[in-house]
């Protein structure tokens, strides 16, 4: 073989192996999203998102809740 047949042998060859793995990535994202398309339905067949939800809601709105009461840093001064 010429230099330049190596050369085309060695491009061909990378370019195969990079549409393989290009196509193997692919591949394994889409099984990965079934897989938490599936999780996710699951999670809403036994209630487990809706059980999140409201504790994510009492979680975040406690801190909210005690600042309420607080007054701003202006009327602090001007009672001194």
């Amino acid at each position: 073989m010429t230099d330049a047949q190596v050369k085309t042998w060695f491009q061909n060859r990378r370019t195969k192996w990079r549409r393989q793995t290009a196509e193997e990535r692919e591949a394994e994202r889409q099984a990965a999203s079934r897989l938490m398309l599936s999780l996710q339905a699951e999670a809403l067949g036994k209630g487990y998102s809706q059980s999140g939800a409201s504790q994510n809601n009492i979680v975040t709105g406690q801190p909210l809740a005690a600042l309420h009461g607080l007054q701003p840093w202006a009327d602090t001064h001007t009672a001194c």
